[in-house]
């Protein structure tokens, strides 16, 4: 998986830049959707940081979502629980589904 963190008119330091790394890695090892790419992009905007985070799978399913806050790390953290609740009810509705096909087949035999 390609992780691209970047900020725009800001410098992201490379403690930040692991610690997003390493939260999309623990992501990407608990879902299993094997994701090609992530784009989080950090900006400031007058009081408050925002990060922007985009998350695009193999699937087909492109997730984006924002935070913000008056920390970085804060932004940071309330965009990737946001990106997460995608995945997770992405990976839900996909396993439904199979259940569903998949009993609907037995009950044709």
């Amino acid at each position: 998986m390609d992780i691209q963190v970047s900020g725009k008119q800001l410098k992201i330091g490379k403690s930040l830049t692991d610690y997003a790394k390493e939260h999309l890695d623990i992501i990407n090892k608990k879902y299993l959707l094997r994701p090609t790419f992530a784009n989080i992009t950090f900006t400031r905007e007058n009081n408050e940081f925002k990060c922007e985070a985009l998350l695009h799978l193999s699937s087909g399913l492109t997730a984006c979502c924002t935070g913000r806050a008056r920390e970085i790390y804060d932004s940071y953290q309330k965009s990737i629980f946001r990106l997460e609740k995608i995945i997770r009810r992405y990976k839900r509705k996909i396993r439904n589904h199979h259940q569903i096909s998949k009993k609907f087949d037995m009950d044709l035999r």
